[in-house]
C-alpha cells in the first residue's frame, strides 16, 4: 500500500468521523495560535520599544547621580547635598574633555503643568525649562521657527517653544499666526506670558504601544522654555541647584558605549572620587533598549514555553484518539493484513492519519494565531504578521508530535495478529 492510498484511507477516516477529529485537532489548534499569536505580538512590542526609544535620539547616554555600590544607607538618595549634583562647571569640563564626541548636553530644570488659555480656548501642557541640548536628545521635530538658544538662556527671555496641539487649539491650526504671538500660560498661583519662537511636531511616546491617543482633545504636551527662566520662575526651595540627571547626545552611534563608560570614568575618577555615598553611572540609549528587549524576549519565551504544554496535551490527545481508532478498526486490520497487508502498511497507515491531523490542526492554529496576533498588534499600534520561520516551526512541529504521539498507536496496530483481529467482535 503506497503513501497515497494511506493519505486517502485516513482523510476518509477524518472525514466519517468529524467530530472526534475536530476535538483532537483542538489541542493542537489551541496550541499552535497560542505560541504564533504570543510570538507575533512579543515581536509587535519589540518593535514598538525600539521605535519609542528611536523617537528619543538613538546617541542619547543617561547619566545620573547614584548611589555608590555597596552603600550601606538604605536611604541614600535621601541625604543629598548640593555638592553631590552635577554642576554647569563639570559639564562644561565634560565638554572639554571630550569635544568632538559629544554633540550637545541637554538639561531640564524645574517643570510644572497648566494650561494655555485665549478665551474659551483652551490647551493643557506642561511647562518645562530647558537649554538648547534637548533638541537632540528628545529627537524634536520642528516645523516653524527655531528652538531654545543660548542667547534665551543668557538673557533670561520669556520665550517659549509650543506643539501643534496648542498651535491648533489656540492659534486655529495656523503656524504664522502663532510664531511671534504670545500666549498666557496659566498655572496654579499664577500665570505667565512668553513670546512663540518655534512650533514642533508632538508625537506621542508609547514605549510598546500601551500609550494614550494621540489624537486626543485632552492630551498634554510639552512647552519648552529657557533654563534660567524657568529656574527664576518655578523654583522652590526643594528644587536642586545642580543635575542629578543629564542626557548626552554623542556625535555618532559608533561610539555609543565606549563614550557612556568614558565619560562615567571621568566623574567618578575626578569629581565623585572622594565621595563615599555618591557614584555617575551611565547608560546608553543602545543598552537600555537592548535591556528592554531581552527582558521582552525572556517572558515571551515563558508564556510560549506555558503555551507549548497545549501542544503536549493535544498531541496526547491525538494518541488517545488513535487508541481507540486502532480498538474500534481491529477487524479491519485483520482483514488488510489477512490481504497481504505487512506491518510496515498498517504502521504507516496510522502514522499518516496522525500527522494529516496534526498538520490540518496545525495550519488552522496557524490561521488563528495570525488572526489573534494581528489583531493585538493592531491595539498597540503596531500591526505585525508572524515570520515565515514561525509558520515553518509550527507547522513542522506539529509534524513532529503527530509522528511522536502517532507511534505508539501505530506500532500497536501493526503487532496485532490477524487471526486474533478477525475474530474480534
Amino acid at each position: 500500500m503506497d503513501i497515497l492510498e494511506s493519505v486517502k484511507l485516513a482523510l476518509e477516516g477524518l472525514r466519517s468521523n468529524k467530530m472526534r477529529s475536530f476535538l483532537t485537532m483542538l489541542g493542537i489548534i489551541i496550541g499552535i495560535s497560542s505560541v504564533i499569536s504570543i510570538m507575533t505580538i512579543g515581536r509587535a512590542m519589540s518593535d514598538s520599544v525600539s521605535k519609542s526609544f528611536d523617537s528619543l535620539g538613538n546617541t542619547n547616554i543617561f547619566l545620573s547621580v547614584s548611589p555608590r555600590s555597596g552603600s550601606q544607607d538604605y536611604d541614600t538618595m535621601a541625604t543629598m547635598q548640593d555638592t553631590d549634583y552635577m554642576t554647569d562647571e563639570m559639564l562644561d569640563a565634560l565638554k572639554e574633555r571630550f569635544p568632538s564626541e559629544i554633540k550637545s548636553i541637554a538639561l531640564d530644570g524645574p517643570s510644572k503643568s497648566g494650561f494655555v488659555r485665549d478665551g474659551r480656548k483652551k490647551a493643557n501642557i506642561s511647562l518645562n525649562s530647558v537649554n538648547e541640548g534637548t533638541k537632540d536628545s528628545n529627537n524634536i521635530k520642528l516645523q516653524a521657527g527655531r528652538f531654545i538658544e543660548e542667547k534665551d538662556l543668557q538673557s533670561n527671555r520669556s520665550v517659549a517653544v509650543i506643539s501643534d496641539k496648542v498651535v491648533k487649539k489656540i492659534f486655529n491650526n495656523s503656524n504664522e499666526e502663532a510664531l511671534g504671538n504670545e500666549i498666557t500660560v496659566y498655572l496654579d498661583d499664577k500665570m505667565e506670558v512668553f513670546s512663540v519662537i518655534g512650533i514642533y511636531k508632538f508625537e506621542q511616546q508609547s514605549f510598546g504601544g500601551f500609550g494614550g491617543a494621540v489624537n486626543s482633545d485632552d492630551v498634554t504636551t510639552s512647552t519648552y522654555i529657557p533654563l534660567t527662566t524657568g529656574k527664576n520662575l518655578l523654583s522652590t526651595e526643594d528644587t536642586e541647584d545642580g543635575y542629578r540627571f543629564v542626557t548626552l547626545s554623542a556625535s555618532s552611534s559608533e561610539i555609543l558605549k565606549t563614550l557612556s563608560t568614558e565619560v562615567a570614568d571621568f566623574f567618578n575618577n575626578t569629581y565623585y572620587k572622594n565621595n563615599d555615598k555618591f557614584e555617575i553611572q551611565s547608560q546608553s540609549i543602545e543598552s537600555i533598549t537592548d535591556e528592554v528587549n531581552k527582558t521582552l524576549g525572556t517572558v515571551k519565551l515563558a508564556i510560549g514555553a506555558i503555551a507549548a504544554i497545549s501542544l503536549l496535551v493535544g498531541g496526547i490527545g491525538v494518541m488517545n484518539i488513535l487508541l481507540v481508532s486502532v480498538t474500534e478498526r481491529t477487524r479491519e486490520i485483520g482483514i488488510r493484513k489477512a490481504l497481504g497487508a505487512t506491518n510496515r502498511d498498517i504502521k504507516s497507515q496510522f502514522i499518516i492519519e496522525s500527522i494529516i491531523i496534526c498538520i490540518i490542526g496545525g495550519l488552522l492554529g496557524v490561521l488563528l494565531g495570525t488572526t489573534i496576533g494581528f489583531a493585538g498588534s493592531s491595539l498597540m499600534k503596531m500591526p505585525t504578521f508572524p515570520s515565515l520561520l514561525s509558520i515553518i516551526i509550527a507547522v513542522g512541529f506539529s509534524m513532529f508530535i503527530g509522528i511522536f504521539f502517532g507511534y505508539y498507536p501505530a506500532n500497536k496496530a501493526a503487532q496485532l495478529d490477524p487471526i486474533d483481529a478477525l475474530r474480534y467482535e
